[in-house]
C-alpha cells in the first residue's frame, strides 16, 4: 500500500502505464474530468489517492479486453458522443458508412426504420443530419440496449420511437402501407468461429455479435418480413464482406430484385448492401 498512498503524477502514471498511451490518457481524463488534451500538457498534475485507485482498476479491466468505451462511458461516432456500455455494441468508424448512404435516401421517404438499434447511433446520426423530419422507429430485442438509446436520443434531441422485438415484428404493417420506407440494419452477422477468434470483441454482448447459417440467419429472417410488407422500401445492411454473394442471391431469390447495390469500405472490402 506504501506505494499507493505516495503522490503521482499523471506523468509517473503514464510512464508506468501498461496499457495503450493513449488508452491511458483517456482513462486518466476521464477520471479527473478533464480533457484529454489537458492531461498531456499538464504532465506535473497530481493525481489524488481516490482517482488512483480508480484509474488503477480501469487499467486491469482494459488489461482484460474490457472495451475503452465501456470504461469511459462513451463512443465518438459520426462527430457526435454517444453514451455506451455493456449492453450495447461499441459503434464502429465502418458502420458511418451506413449513415452515410441513408442519407441519400431518406429526401423523400416517409419512414425510418433502424433495426438492431443498439445505442440508437445510426438513426440519431442520421437524423442530426438530415433537414427531413422523417417519422423514425427504432427495434432491438434487448430492453437495456432500448433504454440505452433512450438516453442517447433525449442527450441529442431527436424523436424516435422505440420499440422491443425481433426485427420488423413489433412494427404494425399497416403503418407502413403505402408509405416510402428506408430500412437500416447492422445486424449480428458474426460466426461462431469469428467471435471465438477475436479476443477483442469478447466483452461486447455476444447476441448483438453473433448470427447462425455463416452469419446471415437475421438478415435472412429480415428479407423474408420485408416480403410481406407492400410498400416502397429502400434497405441498407451492413456485412462481413464474405457474406456479400450469399446473400445478393438470397435476396434475388426472395423478392426478385436483381440491382443490388454495395458500398465498400476504406479498405476496399464490401461493407453494405443496399435494394430496393
Amino acid at each position: 500500500m506504501k506505494n499507493w498512498t505516495k503522490e503521482k503524477t499523471v506523468k509517473q502514471l503514464l510512464s508506468s502505464s501498461p496499457i495503450d498511451s493513449l488508452d491511458a490518457e483517456l482513462l486518466i481524463a476521464n477520471i479527473l474530468a478533464k480533457t484529454r488534451e489537458f492531461i498531456v500538457s499538464h504532465p506535473e498534475l497530481v493525481v489524488g489517492f481516490f482517482d488512483r485507485l480508480k484509474y488503477y482498476r480501469a487499467v486491469s479491466k482494459r488489461k482484460n479486453n474490457t472495451p475503452i468505451a465501456y470504461l469511459l462511458g462513451y463512443k465518438e461516432f459520426y462527430g457526435l458522443d454517444f453514451i455506451v456500455n455493456k449492453n450495447t455494441l461499441v459503434p464502429r468508424p465502418e458502420t458511418e458508412l451506413l449513415v452515410e448512404e441513408a442519407l441519400k435516401h431518406i429526401t423523400n421517404a416517409d419512414v425510418l426504420i433502424d433495426i438492431g438499434t443498439g445505442s440508437g447511433c445510426i438513426p440519431i446520426s442520421i437524423l442530426k443530419n438530415t433537414k427531413n423530419n422523417i417519422n423514425t422507429v427504432a427495434v432491438d430485442i434487448s430492453q437495456s440496449a432500448i433504454n440505452v438509446a433512450r438516453k442517447n436520443a433525449k442527450k441529442h434531441g431527436v424523436n424516435i420511437e422505440f420499440l422491443r422485438g425481433s426485427l420488423l415484428t413489433p412494427i404494425k404493417k399497416e403503418i407502413l402501407l403505402g408509405k416510402k420506407v428506408v430500412i437500416t440494419a447492422n445486424l449480428p452477422y458474426l460466426t461462431e468461429s469469428q467471435y471465438n477468434n477475436e479476443m477483442s470483441i469478447r466483452k461486447e454482448p455476444k447476441d448483438a455479435l453473433v448470427a447462425e447459417k455463416k452469419g446471415l440467419a437475421l438478415y435472412m429472417e429480415l428479407v423474408d418480413q420485408i416480403k410481406d410488407i407492400d410498400s416502397k422500401i429502400i434497405a441498407i445492411f451492413e456485412i462481413d464482406p464474405s457474406q456479400e454473394s450469399l446473400l445478393k442471391s438470397y435476396i434475388k431469390h426472395k423478392l426478385g430484385i436483381e440491382d443490388i447495390k454495395t458500398v465498400e469500405d476504406l479498405a476496399g472490402h464490401t461493407r453494405l448492401v443496399i435494394f430496393g
